[in-house]
């Protein structure tokens, strides 16, 4: 219901006005009245409204009102609990994977073997990173692999 106020605050529905002129020759030189029938001599509806939508509709196809995908056609993608599993390197990993193992319910229980501690660390892996300032500005993260580069990074 569309209700509009006039600038004496009167309340005009227009929903209402429109039903009660409906029959009455629209404004302008389109010859049809406020329902949209085509009007002839004297008022008579030549063409109703309906007919005339449906005809257009007929000889217009490319102008459906039918609703489609803009994005095509999805594929259907099955996703397996398994393929997102991280590698596990420590204990607290391990424990955090078993954790979120017990709270899928379609998982069948598997026993989760304890992780081994590393005997030595693996040289190719950096032990972190620190923050350097290039000469343009920007700051790159450079990797260090022994505890004595990264006590010569933090006291340059």
């Amino acid at each position: 219901m569309v209700q509009r106020k006039t600038n004496k605050g009167q309340i005009i529905d227009m929903d209402a006005l429109m039903a009660s002129q409906g029959d009455r020759p629209a404004m302008g030189n389109a010859g049809t009245d406020a329902n949209g029938n085509v009007l002839g001599p004297g008022g008579e509806i030549l063409t109703p409204a309906e007919e005339r939508v449906r005809a257009y509709y007929e000889d217009n196809p490319m102008a459906s009102t039918s609703q489609q995908s803009l994005k095509g056609n999805t594929t259907q993608v099955e996703f397996n609990s398994e393929d997102n599993l991280q590698e596990v390197q420590t204990a607290k990993t391990a424990k955090e994977n078993v954790r979120t193992a017990k709270a899928k319910p379609d998982t069948p229980k598997k026993e989760t073997p304890e992780p081994k501690a590393p005997e030595q660390f693996d040289e190719d892996k950096p032990l972190g990173y620190t923050e350097v300032e290039q000469e343009n500005g920007d700051i790159e993260m450079v990797p260090y692999y022994t505890q004595e580069e990264a006590d010569e990074d933090k006291s340059i």
